[in-house]
């Protein structure tokens, strides 16, 4: 294990070398195309030379990858994330950021499973229903680091900037717990559970996650305060609250990835405020920042490596191309419904927003991650192609024209009307 990661890890630093001197593309789609051709190659040496093959470090698909995201990077991604929100803006857009979050997240999950299941009978596989809105779950999601590396470079009005933010990481929980809970109907059988458990395990998950996050963000800087003004040590501290505290909310069965938002949201507004020597803060900020883009650069290297482990009787191309129009289509849905139910005053700027907000939902490994959870008797394989499918379109189409269309709809130094 020690000398894969070695290998992910210096993969990632070429990968990451090779885009700033050649490629000059945003993090995220550069490390995507770098490490789909490293697929390809991998592929070929597969199967034209099977002898050289045997040295290509492996990676078993429901150990190291799915354990690696979700119960180590996730949390230090999330908890990051959440620190360099501008808690400012994310207060004026609150009402905005929590309806996307949850309305969106809970139509897109309904639609996208409705959907996928009648394109799927269509083509004579048989999903049942319960099983699509699983899929319609792991892939509701989208991605902010992806959105965000691609926006930065525009000037985009601070408001719409915030949204795609504040969205991004608070639907990356609420997925996780509608994933969770569609999860646990299906182990128990649907017949056996009522709407009320089902309420009350999504409310459990969710508002205990948040709770428990804001939790463990307070008693840490409280911490932190009374500990001496020694850099070194606050940093520990940090790393502490995020894993260990994600591992505790895991144990106590609470959201993990909420739990890391909330915590990180707090702790970044904290060590923003004047309780907080600014030294301490300086050193803090930068290897956040430093350890995200590493673990970004190694979940992107493991991604090429994983896809080589899809196994060929899941492959099925129709069904991916119908299933990219489903995600765009329902992610329409799921960005205008919630959008009636907030007031806006200019309708022309509203329809360009929409638009972008679509457009911008880009998805990424946490879903690919959530779809090797599911045991292969239950189309885990096949939810496994079809999401990674989802997330190489994603990133690579969308990322790539994200900024054409932000320029294009004049949205680029736009001021807030």
């Amino acid at each position: 294990m020690f000398d894969s990661f070695i290998v992910v890890l210096v993969f990632s630093a070429i990968f990451s070398l090779i885009n700033t001197k050649y490629l000059k593309l945003s993090s995220t789609i550069g490390m995507m195309i770098l490490a789909l051709m490293m697929s390809v190659i991998i592929l070929s040496v597969k199967e034209f030379a099977p002898g050289l093959y045997q040295y290509i470090p492996t990676f078993e698909r429901d150990i190291h990858f799915r354990e690696f995201l979700l119960e180590i990077i996730l949390s230090f991604l999330l908890f990051a994330g959440a620190m360099h929100i501008n808690i400012q803006e994310l207060q004026r857009q609150r009402k905005a950021v929590f309806v996307f979050a949850i309305f969106g997240t809970i139509i897109s999950t309904f639609l996208v499973g409705t959907l996928t299941y009648f394109a799927a009978q269509m083509l004579s596989i048989n999903i049942p229903f319960i099983y699509s809105l699983l899929f319609g779950a792991l892939i509701s999601p989208t991605d902010p680091i992806a959105v965000l590396s691609i926006l930065k470079n525009y000037s985009v009005r601070k408001d719409l900037q915030m949204n795609i933010e504040g969205e991004s990481l608070f639907n990356d929980g609420v997925g996780m717990v509608l994933f969770v809970v569609i999860l646990q109907v299906i182990n128990r059988g649907y017949q056996n559970v009522g709407i009320d458990e089902v309420v009350l395990l999504f409310l459990r998950e969710a508002v205990g996650g948040i709770g428990f996050g804001l939790l463990i963000a307070f008693v840490g800087f409280e911490i932190l305060k009374r500990t001496e003004n020694n850099a070194k040590t606050h940093l520990m501290l940090t790393i502490s609250m995020a894993s260990g505290g994600y591992a505790l909310a895991e144990n106590i069965h609470v959201s993990p990835a909420l739990a890391m938002v909330a915590g990180g949201l707090y702790l970044g507004k904290k060590i923003h405020s004047k309780e907080y020597s600014k030294e301490n803060l300086n050193q803090l900020v930068t290897f956040w920042d430093v350890l995200d883009e590493i673990l970004n650069g190694v979940l992107f290297v493991l991604l090429g490596f994983f896809v080589t482990l899809i196994k060929p009787e899941a492959v099925n191309i129709p069904l991916a191309i119908i299933t990219i129009v489903i995600v765009l289509v329902a992610r329409y849905i799921a960005v205008l419904v919630p959008f009636q139910l907030i007031k806006h005053s200019n309708k022309k700027v509203n329809r360009k927003t929409i638009l972008i907000l679509t457009w911008g939902g880009l998805r990424g490994a946490l879903g690919i991650a959530l779809a090797l959870s599911i045991p292969t008797d239950h189309f885990g394989d096949l939810f496994v192609f079809l999401m990674y499918s989802v997330a190489l379109f994603s990133i690579i189409i969308q990322g790539l024209t994200i900024g054409k269309l932000v320029q294009k709809l004049d949205l680029v130094n736009l001021s807030k009307e």
